[in-house]
């Protein structure tokens, strides 16, 4: 009787799909097929037909490791820390591990609990991601790292701007606890003025015809929504709402705007 593959179980959001994929991919390559990577929104992995609920939770509970992909979507998407939670007291007991891998835009010390307590990792260092690839070996024990390199994956990561949320993921709701927790739009709007926009005027017009074009959202700087809501540690969906209402104090009018991006041109 064959022996069962391992199962490494990546956690992630369906927006973060195509890094997913590049991580998949080199796995398998590493382990030479030896494990069984199981990323629900790659395609081919979930047989069609099949109780997509049960495959993912059959699939947690069989994991060896558990990766969590933490970018700018899932970290606020709560089924990711639904996953998180129920293979938490597995790792605990040593039955498994769990492997924090962030997307280059976030800090690894703005990490939440319990994902804090563990190393993290990022994916935009490629000594980190040797790093990983390392561990993973040592974990189970074989694998070839032989000629690998952290900076060919790096390389093949998409840029998170140019990825479209997908509406999966704007459906799944978020989870938000961070300073301005049941803040009204009236004080976000506020806080928005404060800690961004005002600091952006004062900048521009006392060493504006110093900056290059595009160096300030005065000068038409491309603004995205989600990396200013993770700066200004705002909840998630605040800069979308709310900036083009903050930014027209100031007499900036929207040039361009995308799902996920904005620009302004100073009047």
């Amino acid at each position: 009787m064959p022996m069962e593959k391992p199962i490494i179980f990546i956690s992630h959001a369906t927006t973060d799909r195509p890094i997913a994929e590049v991580l998949k991919t080199e796995i398998e390559k590493v382990f030479a097929n030896g494990v069984q990577v199981f990323a629900s929104s790659v395609p081919g992995v979930m047989k069609p037909g099949v109780d997509w609920l049960a495959e993912i939770r059959e699939n947690l509970e069989k994991a060896n490791a558990v990766i969590v992909l933490i970018t700018p979507v899932s970290i606020n998407r709560p089924w990711i820390w639904f996953e998180v939670g129920a293979y938490w007291s597995r790792s605990q007991k040593g039955a498994g591990r769990i492997y924090p891998l962030c997307a280059p835009e976030i800090d690894l010390s703005d990490l939440p609990e319990p994902l804090n307590r563990l190393q993290s990792l990022s994916l935009g260092k490629a000594e980190h991601v040797k790093l990983f690839f390392q561990e993973l070996c040592d974990n189970f024990n074989f694998g070839n790292l032989k000629g690998f390199k952290g900076s060919v994956i790096t390389k093949r990561l998409p840029k998170y701007s140019a990825l479209k949320i997908d509406q999966s993921d704007l459906r799944a709701g978020t989870i938000y606890s961070g300073p301005y927790e049941g803040y009204s739009d009236d004080e976000l709007e506020e806080v928005i003025d404060e800690n961004y926009i005002n600091k952006q005027y004062s900048n521009f017009s006392n060493i504006g015809h110093l900056l290059e074009e595009r160096q300030s959202i005065f000068s038409g700087k491309l603004v995205h929504f989600q990396f200013l809501d993770i700066d200004l540690k705002l909840p998630p969906g605040t800069s979308k709402r709310l900036l083009k209402k903050v930014a027209a104090r100031y007499k900036l009018r929207v040039e361009k705007e995308t799902e996920n991006t904005i620009r302004f041109k100073y009047n």
